[in-house]
Order: C-alpha cells, then sequence, then structure tokens
C-alpha cells in the first residue's frame, strides 16, 4: 500500500495529501517525528544501517521518521520501537516544537517540518533491539559534547558503541546533513535540559 503523507504550504497550512514518492519528488512540505533519547549523562544517537538507499552508514537522531496522512504527531513514537525496539511513553516527551529541515539530493528533496522531542530516561543495551534493515548501531556522546559539536565549538567528538562498548571519534561530516538551524535547535534543547539538571530540578 502507498503511503499517504499530509502535505503544507511554507507557513506549515495543510494543503492535501500525497503519496510519500510524489513528496520527495517533488520537494513538497510534509511533517516528521524526531526523537532523542537521553540520560542523566549522554545522548543517544543511532548509525545508520548500511543497507539504507539514502546516507549509509552516517550518524542521525536517534529514531525518526515520517507522519502519515491518519497520524498525530505523537504517533510517531511508533518509529522508535520499530527502530529500537523502545517503547516510549508520550506523556514524558519533551517537546522542543517543529524545526524546519531541508536536505536536497539530486535524488530526492526533503522538506520536513520536523517535530522534535526529546526523551530521557535510563537505557541498558539490552533494552535496544535493533532493526537491522534501518539501523546498524546505537551509540551515546555526552551531552556537553554533543552539544558543543552541533554549535561548531567542538570539531570532534567520541562516542561508544552500545553494544561493544568501542570508542570512535566522529565530526559533524559523520552525521546526516540536517541545516545548521536544526543542529542548533537540538544544542538548545539540550543545554535546557543540563540547566535543569545543574539547579536541581529533575
Amino acid at each position: 500500500m502507498t503511503e499517504q503523507l499530509k502535505v503544507f504550504d511554507v507557513d506549515y497550512r495543510y494543503i492535501g495529501e500525497e503519496t510519500r514518492e510524489n513528496v520527495h519528488e517533488k520537494g513538497l512540505w510534509h511533517e516528521t517525528f524526531h526523537c532523542w533519547l537521553m540520560d542523566e549523562a549522554d545522548v543517544y544517537i543511532q548509525k545508520r544501517s548500511s543497507k539504507k538507499k539514502d546516507f549509509p552508514g552516517l550518524f542521525d537522531i536517534t529514531a525518526a521518521g515520517h507522519l502519515l496522512a491518519t497520524e498525530n504527531v505523537t504517533d510517531g513514537t511508533r518509529e522508535v520501537e520499530e527502530e529500537l525496539g523502545i517503547n516510549v511513553d508520550p506523556a514524558k516527551l519533551v517537546q522542543a516544537g517543529v524545526v524546519r529541515d531541508v536536505i536536497e539530493l539530486p535524488s530526492f528533496i526533503d522538506k520536513e517540518f520536523a517535530n522534535v522531542f526529546l526523551y530521557k530516561s535510563t537505557f541498558s543495551p539490552t533494552d535496544f533491539s535493533l532493526q537491522d534493515e534501518e539501523v546498524e548501531g546505537i551509540y551515546t556522546v555526552g551531552i556537553s559534547e554533543i552539544k558543543a559539536l552541533f554549535r561548531n565549538e567542538s570539531k570532534v567528538v567520541t562516542c561508544k558503541n552500545l553494544r561493544d562498548g568501542t570508542l570512535s571519534e566522529i565530526t559533524l561530516n559523520d552525521f546526516v546533513p540536517h541545516e545548521t538551524g536544526y543542529f542548533h535547535k537540538v544544542a538548545e534543547m539540550l543545554e535546557h535540559q543540563l540547566m535543569i539538571r545543574y539547579n536541581g530540578f529533575q
């Protein structure tokens, strides 16, 4: 069955529905769900499967996906369960807002109204059950470190493979090429969470 997505104008006003294929072929604005998992010290990032058609092997949001025409924003939590095997309580999502995010490639134009969320909890390696065709691995990066990377205040950060504990140095070029404004918005979210922690308001 062909996936239908809601289509919007540049001001996020609903104008109709299109197939996912047409949305990317024509460069139409549509909705996505982005969820960044974190704990007290780290942010969790996914490494995309090498089998993926787009951006294979690059690091990205912990879990994300398109919102279908029949779904509301919090229905996007299904992406976290499908890709990572993590059940998310929608009541615990921290919403950052809607961020415009455009990625243009010769094969498609992706114009997203990304509904961005943080989800703070405690996670162990055994909590994750990865969808092989989507996700190659889950890695952790210190909150302060990834915040600095996303703001271009740091060029390199160290991430740890959750499965085997191996360490790797990565740069922003190792991530899916989201817009600068998108990365800055995520950094702003993370800074707010650090302020909450440092001030003792859990």
